[in-house]
């Protein structure tokens, strides 16, 4: 994007004035490298975001902003119930439990340069990944229903996980009150066979180093050191949860019109659209380059840079 779209507030603030069906001014968190970074969609959806009822304050973009669905990725809004707020339950995507997690490994860099090739070639043919991928797991209706109502909890009375995970993941891994009746028939097709699987878009698994450490302290309360390896996994419930989020878009965009909300930029997937995330290839071959993770301080205080080819 162009810095001079902007107003700019200080070194890492910079502000989309108001203007058309803007209620409030669209800012974003950035140095000026990443803002030249960024593709000129987070712009056009910060404004986007910035048009809708009841919103208040301001549109904010995060640093790791990239091309959403509705809002960017990156996008954060609050809505205020008691001036016409909305909810919007597709703003930036919409699969069920989607998320990242950094795990410990107690590697070093020195380690794993050592066998570098071959554990990308391992794990690039032992972990299912792309476009309607399949997996070794195949559910059958009782089991599928099992998995909806159990969550995470379900896994690992399988021995797919371990019950410490527990601890690190919302509402316990399990949703009081899950109904899978009001799941359709295909939603629970598409996942029949995508247990265990990465996807595509911009979903990875990537193995990183600890480059840089800004917070001594809370690196230490993550486990994280100095030149230490981690993995990061970001994936969500795959064919399950777009189809769910698909179906329930829907009839809120039906319900967004009949109560007069005109949205700038639906909240729907399009074939057609992209992510701009530099780490957006998973099924790339190992041997293609890829770019560095963007930092991720804000979770870890610390820097991860790719480390795998």
């Amino acid at each position: 994007m162009d810095p001079a779209r902007f107003t700019r507030i200080d070194e890492t603030t910079w502000q989309i004035e108001p203007i058309g069906a803007m209620r409030v001014p669209g800012v974003i968190y950035a140095d000026e490298d990443l803002i030249r970074a960024m593709d000129d969609k987070v712009y056009e959806q910060t404004a986007n975001v910035a048009t809708l009822p009841g919103i208040v304050k301001a549109a904010l973009v995060m640093p790791d902003a990239h091309w959403g669905y509705g809002f960017p990725i990156g996008g954060v809004a609050a809505f205020d119930a008691d001036e016409g707020g909305v909810i919007s339950a597709g703003g930036v995507g919409f699969d069920v439990s989607c998320g990242v997690r950094t795990m410990l490994t107690g590697l070093t860099i020195s380690d794993i340069k050592q066998v570098q090739k071959s554990l990308a070639d391992s794990l690039y043919q032992q972990i299912p990944a792309g476009l309607g991928s399949k997996g070794s797991i195949s559910l059958d209706p009782l089991e599928m229903d099992a998995m909806l109502r159990g969550g995470a909890r379900w896994a690992i009375e399988r021995a797919w996980g371990e019950a410490r995970d527990l601890d690190r993941i919302e509402e316990g891994g399990q949703m009081t009150g899950a109904h899978p009746g009001h799941v359709s028939e295909r939603a629970k097709e598409r996942q029949r066979r995508e247990m265990g699987t990465l996807g595509s878009g911009n979903h990875y698994v990537e193995v990183q180093a600890v480059a840089e450490i800004f917070d001594q302290k809370a690196a230490e309360g993550f486990g994280l050191k100095q030149d230490e390896v981690v993995v990061t996994i970001h994936c969500g419930s795959r064919g399950l949860g777009h189809q769910i989020g698909t179906e329930f878009l829907r009839e809120m965009v039906t319900a967004a019109a009949e109560a007069g909300i005109a949205l700038p930029d639906l909240p729907v997937p399009r074939s057609s659209r992209k992510s701009a995330s530099a780490i957006s290839a998973p099924c790339a071959p190992p041997s293609t380059a890829r770019s560095p993770t963007a930092r991720s301080s804000a979770t870890t205080r610390a820097s991860l840079h790719a480390l795998l080819p």
